[in-house]
């Protein structure tokens, strides 16, 4: 069963992956990613940082179907890196309702939508898509931080209309 769809451009790491495994009682992670599998370095420090009590595939998205059917009795989480990978998953996997969104870096021309949420338009637009397709998406770093709400079709809005009056009140 599928516990937890994560976003988070750091993939495995330390104290988080941690303790949303515990959380969940997650015992099988799937790292969904068309580029890793084919990274022998990425491979081996994706396999070292995972939790000892956990199982893990590192596959390409044409492969998680299959994957979490063999494993639908265990606890599963999946991880992608970003935005664009999670509307690939779901377009594997259109069962999931809900994404956790927990680490999208920050770049040139990208925007806070969270503490460690920062989305360029690309990303925004992927964000929408998923967003339209009815999937739940949920900003949270770990489980016992709180949920940062960020309505994504608003906080667009809001900084057009800021540029616009920006530029006005310069002009005037």
């Amino acid at each position: 069963m599928i516990k937890l769809v994560r976003v988070d451009h750091r993939l495995l790491h330390g104290q988080v992956i941690f303790s949303w495994t515990k959380q969940l009682s997650a015992n099988y992670i799937i790292v969904a990613d068309d580029k890793v599998p084919n990274d022998p370095i990425s491979m081996m420090a994706l396999s070292i940082a995972k939790p000892a009590d956990c199982e893990l595939s590192i596959i390409p998205f044409s492969k998680v179907k299959e994957v979490v059917a063999k494993n639908a009795d265990k606890n599963i989480m999946i991880i992608v890196k970003g935005p664009k990978e999670a509307v690939q998953l779901v377009k594997e996997l259109p069962e999931v309702t809900e994404i956790n969104y927990g680490g999208v870096a920050k770049k040139n021309g990208s925007k806070a939508y969270g503490k460690a949420i920062f989305l360029n338009e690309e990303e925004l637009a992927s964000t929408k898509e998923l967003i339209s397709m009815g999937k739940k998406i949920i900003i949270q770093m770990v489980p016992t931080s709180p949920i940062e709400h960020a309505n994504f079709e608003y906080l667009q809005l809001a900084e057009l209309l800021f540029r616009r009056h920006a530029k006005l009140l310069f002009f005037v």
